[in-house]
Order: structure tokens, then C-alpha cells, then sequence
């Protein structure tokens, strides 16, 4: 969950993880339907109340802590060897925050996987309370800030100012960021972030939990599906796609697929379609265009043709961004860059994204097999895209800054399927520009007790849409998708389109 889209370099920051953002105003009717109609006002504001939590096992010890002043949790330390193949080794420390369940003692244990790679979960806990509410009447929340990032570990570059489409200058970057670490980088890959969170659940004391992951987060919980199948009662995989899916090769290739999708539903608004007829004719345009030097209250900045790609994906993202995209377009073919600035300025930037400025997201994205980056590929998935240029001069980045980044440790099968007789939920924004519910072809063979959920006009997560919490809980509960009723999910509301 973001708040914002990752810049250039960073474009796997955002496209790999759900919204952080506060609930768009426009969803908060429906989800305040769903918890007010079970019951649930109060804990959506407060969880845990003034009694001393302890985890099952009994340690170690937590300590109470407060979210935006309002959410109540639990928060303590987990020490792992840094090397799980030495375990008297040197040791780290994982950061750990519990939600415990309304109702005492719980029922079992969810454990909440951050998008990424970079996030911070626990950084997510005033919307985890808010999305998870239901769930939360009898399971703990449980947030594990992955190694290398938030509070465990982190692995931070130097704070330097670097613009995020200078790939010399982002080479020279991730070189030096590199060369100063007190750390091994090579093992803060996803694989042993997956054996962090057994550690975490066995010190909590946990039998077999539940997961959502969204986005990168899904990545995650299949590796923990691969490696600890035996620990798994059920699984949310949301925004999701196979682990033998290079999603950056194919991005524009599904940003291309996403955008037709979304402008599609404009033309089925008649407001939409006659303020906006032509908004295909008008990108296109737009990406032939001269740089154009543009000033707005956040600051005054170039805007090439790569930026208005970039922008446009990062709207596309979810469906309150995808909503200004026609207009913003139509604004800008018009003459009138304004309001296309103040979207690179909100979602884009031209620095490098904080997530960049994390060790580990690099190690992961520069060694694992679902982040490849081959320019060659993503020319071929890419043509014809209006993302395809962008996404080329992306990958040729990152085929350079990777040079500075020792291989992680990554099992050798890291990209075949993790085959699993868990009940897992797989969640699909219908209009997802980078892991739409095509990246997930054949997941009846890899989840055969699986159940897939698409939300028409949903981006990127699709856990705040309608009644896709209170699917999500039943779900939990239950521990099994035979006989979910899912027809809800078809019915979210979307946002209007902005035409004037």
C-alpha cells in the first residue's frame, strides 16, 4: 500500500505495491456500510484496548504503540541470523508490530506482507487496521518490516540528490551505495526475508497463519508457500502475478492493455465520451511533442515525452488516478500542461524514489527472476505501447546500475510456480497496469484450492474496492474458497470521471 508512484527508477516501487494513500473519498460510503453493518465502528479506530498483550509463545516482550494517535498496537523486536545457513552467526534484528484481535484470545494470526521491495509494513498500520477490521475480530494482525527495510536493519544509500533518469549518475549511485555497506547484501533477498517470517512466527508462538500479500508482497508470500508450505492455513495473494513472470518486461505491454481498459469505460460515459473523444489520438501525440518546460506550485519541471508515459502509467495505477487521465490529456494536447505537471509532481518527481535509496530493493530487483530487465525483451512484449519507449530506456538503467550489485541468494528453481494444496484468493484489478490477472495464467494448477476474483475498473490492489474486505474476511474465516460468493466484487464502485 503507497501513497505515491515511484519516479523513474522506481516505477517498480509503486507498480509493486497497493496504496498506502488514505481511502479515496468516493470508497468510504461503501466500506463504512460493510464494517458499520458488522459491527465493527469501533475497532476500525482502536484495537488491542489498555491490557498487556503477549504473544502466544509468551515472548519476547512487546510494548504498546500508537499509530496516527488513534490505532493501538504491539511492538517488539525478533533477532534472525542475518545468515540463515549460519545460525550462530552474526544476528539482525526484525521489527515486529501486532494488532491483537478484538476478541481475546484470538483465533490464529494474519501476517500482512508490504508491497515493495522497500516497504515498511508496519508503516501500513492505519490502513491494515482499517482494510482488515473484520478479519481482525479474531485474528491478530501481525506486521514484519522486512529485512533491510523500515526498522529492521535497513540498509539505506547515501541521502544524495540524484535524478532518477540520469543512468550514469544512478550507476555511479548504486556503486557507491554499494561499496559503503556494513552488511552482506547478498542476503536480503526475498527467499530469506521468507525464512524471517518463519523465524517470526515460530518466536510469536503461531500455529499455521494466514497471509496477504499484495503486489510484491504476493512475490513473498509464495516464496513463504515454497519454503513453508506446512505453516500456511490460507492465503491472499492480491495484485499478484507467477513467479516465472518477468513483469517489467511485459509493463508495457499490460500499461498498453490497462489504459484501454480504462478509457474504454470513459467511452461508455456519455459525459466522458463527449468531453474527451479523442484521447487516444491526443497521447499519441503528446509522446511526439518537444520536452515542455512547466510550472506549478511544487516546482517548474521539464516534461519529455518519457515523463508523460511515466505519468499516465502511475495514474493508471488505481482507479481515482485513472479517473483524471482524459482530462489531463486532452488538457495538455490543448496547450495547458498544468495539470499534467501536477501529476508528475505528485506521482512521479524527478529523483530518485526512497525505495531506490534502499540496498535491498536493488539486490532483490537486480537478481531475482520475476524483476528481469532485458531491453531486447521489452521491446518485443512492448510494441505498439504507448509505455514502450519508456520502459526500454528504463531497462537499459537498470541493466547498468545492476552491474554494481552482487548476485542475492536465490534458490536456483526461484521462478517455477510454488504449488500449493493451500486455499488461496487471488485478487486482479481488471484494469492492473503491471500485474493484471493475465500474469497469473495457469494458477489452477499451481492453487487447484484456489478462487480468483477480478474487480471490473479496479488498478493495481483491489483490496479496498466494494465488499472485497468482507470477501477477504469470509475467506479467512471460512479457510477455504469453495462456495465464496463473490459476485459483489463485480458491482465495486469506481470513481466518475473528472470532465471538467
Amino acid at each position: 500500500m503507497s501513497s505515491r508512484h515511484s519516479r523513474l527508477v522506481g516505477q517498480w516501487g509503486k507498480h509493486r505495491q497497493t496504496r498506502r494513500a488514505p481511502l479515496p473519498r468516493w470508497l468510504w460510503p461503501g466500506l463504512a456500510v460493510v464494517l458499520l453493518g458488522v459491527g465493527l465502528a469501533v475497532a476500525v479506530w482502536t484495537r488491542g484496548g489498555s491490557h498487556r498483550w503477549r504473544p502466544p509463545s509468551g515472548g519476547p516482550r512487546f510494548v504498546s504503540c500508537t499509530y496516527g494517535g488513534y490505532v493501538d498496537g504491539w511492538c517488539g523486536t525478533v533477532a534472525v541470523p542475518e545468515d540463515p545457513l549460519r545460525p550462530a552467526g552474526r544476528t539482525i534484528s526484525l521489527h515486529v508490530a501486532v494488532l491483537p484481535a478484538t476478541t481475546q484470545p484470538a483465533a490464529g494470526a494474519l501476517f500482512y506482507l508490504e508491497g515493495g521491495p522497500g516497504g515498511a509494513a508496519t508503516a501500513s498500520a492505519i490502513r491494515v487496521n482499517q482494510v482488515f477490521a473484520e478479519v481482525g475480530r479474531n485474528r491478530d494482525i501481525v506486521m514484519v518490516d522486512q529485512r533491510g527495510a523500515g526498522d529492521s536493519h535497513r540498509l539505506a544509500c547515501p541521502d544524495e540528490q540524484v535524478r532518477a533518469t540520469d543512468a550514469p549518475a544512478v550507476a555511479a549511485y548504486v556503486h557507491r551505495c554499494f561499496a559503503r555497506l556494513r552488511a552482506d547484501p547478498r542476503l536480503y533477498t526475498t527467499s530469506v526475508a521468507a525464512d524471517d517470517l518463519e523465524a517470526v512466527r515460530r518466536t510469536l508462538g503461531y500455529g499455521r497463519i494466514d497471509l496477504y500479500g499484495g503486489s510484491y508482497g504476493a512475490t513473498l508470500a509464495q516464496v513463504y508457500l515454497r519454503g513453508h508450505p506446512a505453516s500456511v492455513r490460507s492465503a491472499v495473494l492480491d495484485g499478484a502475478s507467477l513467479p516465472g513472470v518477468q513483469i517489467y518486461e511485459l509493463s508495457a505491454r499490460n500499461a498498453e492493455r490497462a489504459l484501454d481498459a480504462q478509457l474504454a469505460r470513459c467511452a461508455a460515459e456519455p459525459a466522458c465520451r463527449r468531453a474527451f473523444p479523442r484521447p487516444r489520438r491526443e497521447l499519441s501525440e503528446l509522446l511526439k511533442r518537444r520536452p515542455r518546460l512547466v510550472g506549478v506550485q511544487a516546482g517548474t519541471f521539464t516534461l519529455a515525452p518519457d515523463d508523460v508515459a511515466w505519468t499516465v502509467a502511475a495514474l493508471s495505477a488505481a482507479a481515482e488516478g485513472a479517473a483524471l487521465i482524459p482530462y489531463t490529456i486532452d488538457a495538455a494536447a490543448h496547450g495547458d500542461y498544468k495539470p499534467l505537471a501536477r501529476a508528475y509532481a505528485e506521482q512521479i518527481g524527478p529523483d530518485l524514489d526512497p525505495r531506490a535509496r534502499l540496498a535491498m530493493s536493488w539486490e532483490i530487483l537486480c537478481s531475482e527472476p520475476w524483476a528481469r530487465f532485458d531491453p531486447a525483451a521489452t521491446a518485443r512484449a512492448g510494441a505498439g505501447s504507448y509505455l514502450a519507449g519508456a520502459a526500454v530506456t528504463r531497462a537499459r538503467l537498470f541493466a547498468r546500475a545492476c552491474r554494481a550489485v552482487p548476485r542475492g541468494r536465490v534458490p536456483a528453481d526461484a521462478a517455477a510456480p510454488a504449488v500449493t494444496r493451500a486455499p488461496v484468493l487471488l485478487l486482479a484489478g481488471g484494469a492492473d497496469p503491471l500485474d493484471p490477472a493475465g500474469n497469473l495464467r495457469g494458477w489452477r494448477r499451481v492453487f487447484p484450492n484456489g478462487r480468483l476474483v477480478i474487480v471490473p475498473g479496479a488498478g493495481h490492489g483491489a483490496i479496498a474496492y466494494g465488499c472485497v474486505p468482507t470477501l477477504v474476511a469470509r475467506f479467512v474465516a471460512r479457510g477455504s474458497a469453495g462456495g465464496l460468493d463473490t459476485a459483489c466484487a463485480a458491482r465495486a464502485p469506481l470513481p466518475p470521471f473528472l470532465v471538467s
